[in-house]
């Protein structure tokens, strides 16, 4: 993921090094997109792909920790460098639920999560 400490240049090669900065918010947006290209090109892979990155919030980042907090129904506000940022705003709790929200299905009832 691209972490929200520098600025990735068109002329510039992302090297997937881990820089903390990584945020729920974009891992929501990128869910989010993803159910869209999904609709839109179904069959493509992208439904793997949502399920992927809602795993980031299941622990599968680069410091392996779980960023939605199952006690509270909170989630964490992302990954430092060397830490968790351990506050649960409402910005990252709302992103983490929207994320979750992409994999029901509200027309027929059925939730893919």
């Amino acid at each position: 993921m691209i972490s929200n400490q520098d600025w990735l240049k068109l002329e510039d090669r992302f090297d997937g090094r881990f820089r903390g900065g990584e945020q729920p918010i974009d891992v929501a947006y990128t869910i989010l997109a993803l159910k869209l290209f999904d609709k839109i090109f179904p069959f493509e892979g992208y439904d793997k792909k949502m399920e992927a990155a809602f795993n980031w919030f299941m622990g599968d980042n680069p410091m392996h920790e779980t960023i939605y907090n199952p006690r509270t129904g909170g989630c964490y506000d992302g990954l430092e460098f060397d830490n968790v940022n351990l506050n649960q705003g409402a910005e990252s709790t709302v992103c983490y639920l929207l994320a979750r929200m992409a994999f029901e299905d509200v027309e027929s009832g059925t939730s893919y999560y």
